[in-house]
């Protein structure tokens, strides 16, 4: 499949292509988030992180992108504030 550079059309996307993007939009993430703010996000397409996992939030907690399942069933969009476990 070619995710990473649609506008070339005989390119296949490699693993280092893959892992490119990814670190690119972490970033970017990082820089959108405020610590501890996150952002439900329902798992669709080629994401999988497990059979019963369908929906993560995706936060930022010391200067990191974090991913963790989400239990609830929340909307995708939903903005949620990250409680610390020393809080």
């Amino acid at each position: 499949m070619n995710y990473t550079k649609p506008e070339l059309e005989d390119h296949a996307d490699s693993p280092q292509d893959w892992l490119n993007s990814s670190l690119i939009f972490a970033r970017t993430l990082s820089l959108i988030l405020k610590e501890n703010e996150g952002i439900v996000v329902e798992l669709k397409g080629d994401m999988n992180l497990g059979d019963d996992i369908e929906k993560v939030i995706v936060f930022k907690s010391q200067n990191m992108t974090r991913v963790v399942p989400l239990e609830e069933d929340l909307p995708e969009g939903t903005w949620i504030m990250m409680k610390d476990e020393e809080s």
